[in-house]
């Protein structure tokens, strides 16, 4: 790993230990929507099989471990955004998904040749590029070789949608002051009663969060899949493929459109609606 001291670029040593963590959503019971049991299975196998991809790259020493740092961010964000969570902060834990996303746009980069990657982490790391242009030097580059997203939508408008569901919480706005109530009772007009709280825990909001969690699950196996640097992502192709058919099938995304929104905290299930994926 090289790191900066006083301007100087340093050489030093290092041993990782991802930890990963378990998503659950404890309000189903003993029944788990086919997203979340294929989630919980391929959450490990993917994310060490990005960690394999970036340790092969060769890249200037400067930039090395950027990717790599990113994945482990977003393993750390996934970590505590599960607790949170769980403990009804879902604020918190939507902040962190957005930390995800933003970091797996780093690995993604990574991931790629380095004809590709280097330009753009060296111009990242120098602040001289946004996520949004990040993003945007990735649909001209390698996005058209992806293919589809959830629904046979072309992975730039499966990823603007990803993208509009988190920017919101990259501050202390009025969208992330929504997931801090709990819907106590609603009636049939959309008026009801919330509870509000610094641990008010929603079954919805809980399981937008987790589904949030397995989502990215999916499209970090995708990319590996698409950039075509990890042979063992190639032996988990088929459960991808159902992963990503039972996240498109799930109830709580149930139109294929601008699906963005229906991650929201303000997006509500009339009484008789059942949103649960059973």
């Amino acid at each position: 790993m090289v790191i900066r001291r006083n301007g100087q670029l340093c050489r030093t040593s290092y041993t990782v230990c991802i930890i990963l963590v378990r998503c659950s959503l404890d309000h189903v019971g003993e029944i788990k929507p086919d997203w979340l049991t294929l989630g919980e299975e391929l959450m490990g196998p993917v994310v060490l099989m990005a960690h394999e991809t970036l340790r092969s790259k060769t890249l200037p020493d400067g930039i090395r471990p950027l990717p790599e740092l990113a994945l482990y961010h977003h393993i750390a964000c996934t970590s505590a955004g599960y607790q949170a969570n769980l403990d009804g902060k879902h604020s918190v834990a939507m902040c962190l998904v957005r930390q995800s996303v933003e970091a797996l746009t780093i690995v993604e980069i990574g991931v790629h040749p380095e004809a590709f990657a280097a330009p753009l982490l060296e111009t990242w790391q120098d602040g001289q590029l946004t996520q949004g242009e990040l993003r945007q030097r990735l649909e001209r580059g390698v996005w058209p070789e992806y293919g589809v997203g959830l629904w046979g939508e072309p992975w730039a408008e499966f990823a603007g949608n990803l993208a509009r569901a988190v920017q919101p919480y990259a501050h202390y706005t009025p969208q992330l002051l929504g997931w801090q109530f709990q819907m106590v009772t609603m009636n049939a007009d959309g008026r009801g009663a919330v509870a509000i709280g610094p641990n008010t825990y929603d079954p919805l909001k809980a399981s937008r969060v987790t589904l949030l969690h397995t989502l990215l699950t999916w499209v970090l196996g995708r990319i590996l899949l698409a950039a075509g640097t990890c042979p063992a992502a190639s032996e988990r192709e088929a459960s991808i493929g159902l992963l990503g058919r039972a996240l498109s099938q799930s109830k709580l995304l149930f139109d294929g459109g601008e699906w963005w929104s229906q991650l929201s905290p303000h997006m509500w299930f009339k009484p008789g609606h059942d949103w649960r994926d059973t």
